[in-house]
């Protein structure tokens, strides 16, 4: 299994796809870790070289021993950067990972060719702290099944409730993953991700930069969006109608094509 070391963390990667290609880092969300990415990238990875990393506390990845922030996760991903030698690449964040991708743009520019921003935020504001810190309290009470029948209102739309996914199905898998964030972990995860402020840095990058979202995101709405598209020169946002904060998941070979687009 494809490990590096930064600092004291040993951290999972897995490094696939065209290998002659140019490659495209992805990084996950809160609780996320390789495998979030999968319905985008099977429709990728014949013409790009993939590297999914599980960040610190997720995934295969080891568990951190001490509270840590974005800017820890952004430090994190510029080693693997490294660690492979891919040079200046590009980059592309899902949620809570765009918030590691924007820091890692920000403190490392020279190592972000183009960045991808899905459904993600670039400030943690009440309402956000709120639910986050709920869920996290409900991870600890209730059982997995119970936990994901609560979150996933959150996480589709009721079109999608309707035509694309079976809720027992998704409920049954996301119980069984083996892979389930524990919830210190998550916690953990939890506070760094309502810590991240980059709005007033936001002219800072400078790549070029394509902004991903679902009209009906509830986790990050709408607002966002339009923040990021402002901060951000030149940025393109393509929004896609009738998706929620899942839509890597519902709508995967839409946002495979986005990117592939931008990329090209």
């Amino acid at each position: 299994m494809p490990r590096f070391t930064i600092g004291e963390l040993d951290l999972y990667y897995e490094d696939y796809g065209d290998r002659q290609a140019p490659p495209l880092v992805l990084l996950p969300g809160l609780g996320g870790n390789h495998q979030s990415w999968a319905p985008v990238a099977r429709w990728l990875k014949d013409r790009y070289r993939l590297i999914t990393v599980d960040h610190r506390d997720a995934g295969k990845s080891q568990r951190a021993l001490r509270p840590y922030g974005i800017a820890d996760m952004a430090a994190d991903a510029a080693g693997l950067i490294g660690h492979l030698e891919l040079g200046s690449t590009a980059v592309a964040g899902f949620s809570m990972g765009g918030a590691v991708g924007q820091e890692l743009t920000l403190a490392y520019p020279d190592l972000v060719e183009r960045l991808v921003l899905i459904a993600t935020y670039d400030a943690g504001d009440p309402r956000g702290t709120l639910i986050q810190e709920q869920l996290a309290r409900l991870r600890r009470t209730l059982t997995r099944e119970d936990y994901h029948r609560t979150m996933l209102p959150w996480v589709y739309t009721h079109r999608e409730f309707e035509t694309v996914i079976s809720a027992d199905e998704v409920i049954k898998r996301l119980s069984d993953d083996p892979l389930f964030q524990e919830a210190e972990a998550y916690e953990r995860q939890v506070q760094a991700a309502i810590g991240f402020h980059s709005r007033d840095r936001l002219a800072q990058i400078a790549c070029p930069t394509l902004l991903v979202f679902g009209d009906e995101d509830l986790f990050t709405p709408m607002r966002f969006a339009r923040s990021l598209q402002a901060g951000i020169s030149g940025s393109r946002l393509v929004v896609l109608g009738g998706a929620g904060h899942g839509l890597m998941w519902t709508r995967g070979s839409e946002v495979a094509a986005l990117i592939d687009s931008f990329l090209r």
